[in-house]
């Protein structure tokens, strides 16, 4: 045991000169330490909120995007509904355009198709007139037409 006293002495002195000397460092060290946690805490307790406070904000949002995307898809509805109407409105328009074109470009073939047959007819009617006239007029009607025609001419002048 006296083996032991000898070295239990210089680390009771070593242990007393360590603790003198640094205890003011340890100290200082430990309430540094406590201090920079202690702001560590605070500084993540200052997210933490914000964070809670992002999350509530970003949660309503997304609840208000559902009702918004709700509005959204009736006006978009609403909306096709009335161009459809307003395409069929303005197919009816055309059509009846189309319809009352059609019936007076009808009209006026007809009544040019009309005008060119009475032509036609009345062309046919004078040339058959023309040839049973040649066939059947005599001598006696050719003098009798040319006397009468000088008569005309006489009593004009």
């Amino acid at each position: 045991m006296e083996t032991l006293i000898s070295p239990l002495i210089n680390l009771s002195i070593l242990l007393g000169i360590m603790v003198y000397y640094l205890r003011q460092p340890l100290v200082d060290f430990v309430f540094n330490r406590h201090n920079s946690i202690r702001k560590e805490l605070l500084e993540v307790r200052e997210n933490l909120i914000g964070a809670q406070a992002k999350y509530e904000e970003f949660s309503s949002k997304l609840k208000s995007i559902d009702s918004q995307t709700a509005i959204l898809r009736q006006q978009a509805q609403q909306d096709s509904q009335s161009a459809r109407l307003r395409v069929l409105s303005d197919a009816q328009k055309a059509s009846s355009a189309v319809v009352a074109d059609a019936r007076a470009a009808s009209e006026g073939l007809y009544q040019e198709l009309k005008g060119s047959l009475y032509v036609d007819l009345t062309q046919r009617v004078f040339a058959r007139v023309e040839i049973m006239v040649k066939e059947r007029l005599t001598q006696a009607d050719r003098t009798k037409i040319r006397d009468d025609f000088s008569k005309q001419v006489e009593a004009t002048q």
